[in-house]
């Protein structure tokens, strides 16, 4: 058993030993939403102005604040974007698409040949298929917003929308960043990403419950794992390289970083609190910070309200819906 507040806590300290210090972007939104012209200031292009970022040497860190802000920003429009659109059937279940490089050739509509593949090979397409299916989404979102900001600048007026201005003032600094642009870097690839390391950490927490509480019914799963989400919420408030440091010294990492295996039985990332609730397991944690990183913001999805259950909803209702549950329970 952990006490639920071991992992935030320890998590914060091991930043903190490494030299980080996390900035929060939260005050920097609400001064967006009470003044869109500052999306155009110099300060929010020196890290938001933030203070430390004044007398950091390193220029990277302020476009990580620059950036996660931005990407915060928007990030309501996705998630309301993915909301409305995502497809359902007549019984109100998420619709998956075929995964378009899934080496099983198998579509997720089929459902006796989902219930008929051995449980790594349904993992993997409800993973992939998962992640294909928000790929599209996201990519919706991103051509509406490109397709305003163009809007704007057609119409020579000199007018544009707040969701217009910080698409391009994101679009301008990402293309001006030496930071992201030694990644290769977009606004759709950077979202993307994101996207498969949330859906990877919603499908393990998913299949996380059977290994932690056995002989359980499928209700009875999806119902911990709803509650436990807020125990798993400090994982998107980390540094890159300390989140994937963690995934990769819990075993939620596999070797070839991608998000369509079936969690390991040999993880050690989830563990149960006192309460009974799916939290993280603090001893994996792994100090890390690259050379002259002082500074990390957390994922922009932590500062966007909803966003992270959205993803889990998702997740959750498709396990239920293919029996994921009873499959890993026999597992």
């Amino acid at each position: 058993m952990s006490r639920s507040n071991d992992f935030a806590s320890n998590f914060a300290k091991a930043h903190a030993d490494a030299g980080l210090e996390r900035v929060s972007v939260a005050h920097i939104l609400q001064t967006i939403q009470k003044d869109p012209a500052f999306l155009f200031s110099e300060e929010l292009r020196r890290g938001g102005g933030q203070c430390p970022m004044h007398a950091a040497p390193n220029t990277d860190d302020a476009d990580k604040v620059t950036v996660n802000t931005l990407l915060a920003y928007l990030f309501e429009r996705l998630r309301d974007h993915v909301a409305s659109k995502l497809p359902l059937d007549e019984r109100g279940q998420v619709m998956l698409p075929i995964p378009p490089r899934s080496p099983h050739g198998i579509d997720p509509a089929d459902r006796a040949a989902v219930a008929a593949a051995p449980l790594d090979v349904m993992a993997s397409v409800l993973r992939d298929a998962t992640c294909h299916l928000l790929d599209g989404l996201i990519t919706g979102w991103a051509a509406d917003l490109l397709s305003e900001e163009e809007h704007y600048r057609a119409q020579g007026t000199g007018e544009i929308s707040a969701a217009a201005a910080a698409t391009f003032i994101l679009r301008t600094t990402l293309e001006d960043s030496p930071l992201y642009q030694r990644a290769g870097y977009d606004m759709l690839s950077i979202t993307k990403t994101g996207s498969h390391t949330a859906i990877h950490i919603c499908w393990a927490m998913v299949e996380a419950a059977p290994l932690l509480v056995p002989k359980q019914e499928a209700a009875a799963y999806d119902d911990l794992v709803r509650r436990s989400l807020k125990q798993v919420v400090p994982l998107s408030m980390a540094s890159l390289g300390m989140l994937v440091h963690y995934m990769e010294a819990s075993g939620i990492e596999p070797h070839d970083g991608l998000a369509i295996h079936l969690l390991p039985k040999d993880q050690t990332a989830f563990v149960l609190d006192e309460a009974g609730l799916i939290c993280l397991n603090p001893e994996p944690i792994t100090r890390f910070a690259k050379p002259e990183e002082r500074h990390y913001t957390g994922c922009p999805a932590f500062y966007t309200p909803g966003f992270i259950k959205l993803y889990l909803d998702i997740v959750a209702s498709i396990a239920m819906d293919y029996g994921v549950y009873d499959r890993l329970r026999d597992r």
